[in-house]
């Protein structure tokens, strides 16, 4: 039965994502871990050490980055190639919820019953999260692959840490034991190769330990904390390793940058935001910008969620399963929320949810069954209520996915939601070139005026990316101008050239050979460049 559950949950999860195998390569990220990545280009003795011994861009990620490799050496660049695995991990993925679902409704009773379909709701626990419109970031996304291997790892090894609790709970031989915990210890370890988010993972088994396994609760509690040691050892090695190329990189935010308060704030009201989209996925934006300074609403939102906490703590005798899956929830987030992030997206990301929601979703799941059971003849309006859940979900995924198709879609959406100046500025640039340079002059035009207005330092690199899509339409006069208002700001190599060239066109020669001279021989081409 489980296996003909796992197929279909397979099955239908890669025709749901099936759209997503025609995205291409997005300007945030992808460059940095693919495109652009020199650790990707061979698999070599040496490279593969490098893959594991040396961080890129601030970030350690050697297995995520082994199978960028892997795919390098099949794909090439074509981004299909990169989407087929994303889509393939997470399809497997879905069937380790399926699984994991099984695992835990079979020490609850009342689940099993043969009035309940009990395949339907395995079915709706790994739909119900693998569809959820919050997963797109992770799948549809290539550089979300770090997501989709940590989470076949980390499930893996959720899965093989249950089978250890069966066979001890058994007595089972010692050797079956032995091999299932390490088992449970390797991908553990796994998938901290592959994010580094997981390093909460040894929490989550004492609250599964506690309800619904209530190994805690037989006298043997000194030896299950004791089973979480190398659990804790591995993620205590991991995160200092992590910390310390972070540092290295410099990729940490000082608490002088970000005080504790505002990482209390923004890490409140992005578990509230999660939870609202879980229930309500209405406003769902790929590249969140912390707004400065942080409005009134963060802390309400962090009221809520510090009143939520303290209810499950108060009501945890009496209500075990709602407690668990919300310190499940609050606990697998905690590495991503701003009190140790350190990443530009340091307010939120919905790919953040990706491991987070899968304890809603099982229960989400069992909650279904047990209400179907108290139902009894009308449960089959609930089967069409669940039913209608995941069709929505399949809707809202398939018009999302295409968010992702490039780089053009992407911040279009996010201009949709927020528009904010660096949306328009690498839109601008994406428009500029696929040879659409009218529209990237009117982004240009946009990114400038706020750039402008909040004082952004960096705005030299607008004007020259204006004074480009201006000579490619032959506004040359135009063109100068903004070049020279760069050249003011920073006056690098590359701006002289494109204005040389800008003048030339307006038969100004003189002034045009000046400024190839100041350019030198062999200027780049135009870039972001960052003021040294």
């Amino acid at each position: 039965m489980i296996i003909e559950v796992a197929a279909a949950a397979f099955a239908i999860t890669l025709l749901v994502y099936s759209r997503a195998l025609w995205c291409g390569f997005i300007n945030l990220d992808d460059p940095f871990y693919i495109t652009n990545n020199p650790l990707l280009k061979s698999l070599d003795g040496e490279s593969l050490l490098r893959l594991f011994a040396a961080p890129h861009l601030g970030a350690w990620l050697p297995l995520t980055y082994l199978s960028f490799a892997i795919d390098h050496f099949f794909w090439g660049l074509n981004p299909f190639g990169y989407h087929l695995t994303n889509i393939l991990l997470h399809a497997a993925n879905v069937v380790l919820v399926v699984c994991l679902a099984d695992k835990l409704f079979g020490s609850q009773p009342g689940l099993r019953v043969e009035k309940t379909p009990y395949p339907a709701i395995l079915l709706f626990a790994g739909l119900v999260w693998g569809l959820h419109p919050l997963r797109i970031e992770s799948v549809a996304w290539a550089a979300g692959r770090k997501d989709v291997l940590n989470g076949l790892f980390m499930l893996g090894a959720l899965l093989a840490y249950l089978r250890y609790c069966e066979l001890q709970d058994a007595a089972a031989g010692r050797s079956r034991r032995i091999i299932s915990y390490l088992a449970a210890l390797v991908l553990f370890s796994c998938s901290l190769l592959a994010k580094q988010s997981t390093v909460t993972f040894p929490f989550i088994l004492l609250l599964l330990d506690w309800y619904p396994l209530r190994r805690l609760l037989k006298g043997r509690a000194v030896t299950v904390m004791l089973e979480k040691l190398p659990f804790l050892a591995i993620s205590l090695l991991i995160t200092l390793v992590t910390i310390h190329f972070a540092m290295v990189e410099k990729e940490l935010i000082s608490m002088k940058e970000m005080p504790l308060y505002a990482r209390f704030f923004i890490s409140g009201n992005a578990v509230f935001e999660y939870c609202r989209l879980t229930l309500y996925p209405v406003g769902i934006t790929p590249y969140f910008v912390l707004p400065k300074p942080l409005p009134y609403s963060y802390l309400v939102k962090s009221a809520a969620v510090v009143i939520a906490t303290v209810a499950a703590l108060w009501k945890l005798p009496g209500r075990k399963a709602s407690a668990v899956v919300w310190f499940c929830f609050v606990i697998s987030l905690v590495p991503m929320l701003a009190f140790v992030h350190a990443g530009d997206d340091i307010g939120m990301a919905a790919r953040y949810t990706y491991l987070a929601s899968i304890a809603p979703s099982i229960a989400a799941a069992g909650g279904l069954a047990l209400l179907y059971n108290r139902l009894g003849g009308k449960g089959k309006y609930l089967a069409a209520a669940a039913a209608a859940i995941l069709l929505v979900s399949v809707a809202m995924t398939q018009k999302l996915i295409a968010v992702w198709h490039d780089t053009g879609t992407f911040w279009s959406r996010v201009i949709e939601i927020e528009p904010v100046g660096r949306a328009y500025g690498d839109r601008g640039v994406f428009y500029l070139i696929n040879g659409r340079s009218e529209d990237a002059v009117e982004d240009f035009n946009a990114a400038i005026n706020i750039a402008v207005g909040t004082g952004q330092q960096s705005v030299y690199n607008l004007y020259a990316f204006r004074g480009v899509g201006l000579s490619d339409i032959g506004r040359y006069a135009e063109a100068v101008a903004d070049f020279d208002r760069a050249i003011a700001i920073y006056p690098h190599p590359t701006y002289f050239q494109q204005r040389g060239i800008a003048l030339r066109a307006l038969g100004r020669a003189k002034e045009a050979e000046n400024d190839f001279l100041r350019a030198g021989p062999n200027p780049p081409p135009i870039d972001w460049f960052e003021r040294k």
